[in-house]
């Protein structure tokens, strides 16, 4: 997926929320502005816009002579839904459809983003994931892929929503479990250091895309994540950034997200700000 001009409002805003947050020192935000305009004003946007952010991410980091500036703000997101919890747990637990619960509270967890333009509340879409029907629903095909399945990836996006990628990933029994993150810091998303210290590794193995990209692309990412990728018989893949890296790809793939945004919507087939697990296989067609 290429990237598209209405991207690059969302990048500069990104960008503004990072000044607003602290995290970069106040004489730094004029010139690192500068930079970021005249690296968007050079790039090439026939990349995906995972490639462009991992390389506008570098470019900041540098800057602020810090590998991850956004650490508190992941633990804090982890320690959030870890606080709420035995909440999620019971919700799945008590549920007529365990699986359907849990999916639903994944998909939910992608609203912990510090990336898009449009932020969106968590709270609001636990309850809409829990109580409205979701806008594309493929999870009858992931049930049916799942149960012939014997090798299954879930590639993560962020921290705290890895939480409840979790609680999902405990109801995909039977098959061999992979979870892939990021390979280094990126924004707000999940490491291999986060999954482990949510213990995610005592149900999966664990593995990085090899790639710090805010998003899985396939031609960046590790020889060891392309062949988990092609040897599996069903890829979940949680996000925008999963989507944008992974669309053009012909494996068996499930999208999990919340649409962030009119570009992605338009892609998937619905609107902005709904919540969707669509197939691979049912994205409309390019036009």
């Amino acid at each position: 997926m290429h990237i598209s001009l209405d991207c690059i409002p969302c990048i500069v805003t990104s960008y503004r929320r990072l000044l607003a947050a602290g995290m970069v020192p106040v004489e730094k935000h004029e010139p690192g502005m500068r930079r970021l305009l005249s690296y968007l004003a050079e790039a090439d946007y026939r990349q995906s816009p995972p490639v462009l952010a991992r390389d506008l991410h570098r470019m900041i980091r540098r800057d602020l002579d810090d590998p991850d500036p956004y650490a508190g703000l992941k633990e804090r997101s982890n320690r959030m839904m870890l606080d709420r919890l035995p909440e999620f747990t019971a919700a799945v637990t008590c549920s007529a459809d365990p699986f359907d619960t849990a999916m639903r509270l994944a998909i939910a967890g992608n609203a912990i983003d510090f990336g898009p333009e449009n932020q969106l509340d968590v709270a609001e879409m636990i309850t809409r994931a829990l109580e409205q029907p979701l806008a594309i629903d493929d999870s009858a095909l992931l049930r049916r892929d799942l149960a012939a399945a014997g090798k299954v990836l879930y590639i993560g996006d962020n921290c705290g929503e890895i939480v409840l990628d979790r609680l999902f990933l405990e109801q995909i029994t039977g098959v061999e479990r992979y979870f892939a993150v990021r390979g280094g810091p990126i924004i707000n998303d999940a490491t291999i250091e986060d999954a482990r210290a949510l213990k995610i590794d005592e149900i999966a193995r664990v593995i990085t895309t090899g790639d710090d990209a805010p998003g899985a692309v396939p031609e960046a990412a590790s020889d060891e994540f392309r062949e988990i990728c092609e040897s599996a018989d069903v890829i979940i893949a949680k996000g925008q950034g999963n989507l944008e890296g992974l669309l053009d790809s012909e494996l068996n793939i499930y999208f999990l997200l919340i649409t962030k945004c009119d570009l992605i919507a338009r892609r998937v087939g619905t609107r902005r700000g709904e919540l969707v697990a669509v197939s691979a296989r049912n994205l409309p067609p390019v036009s």
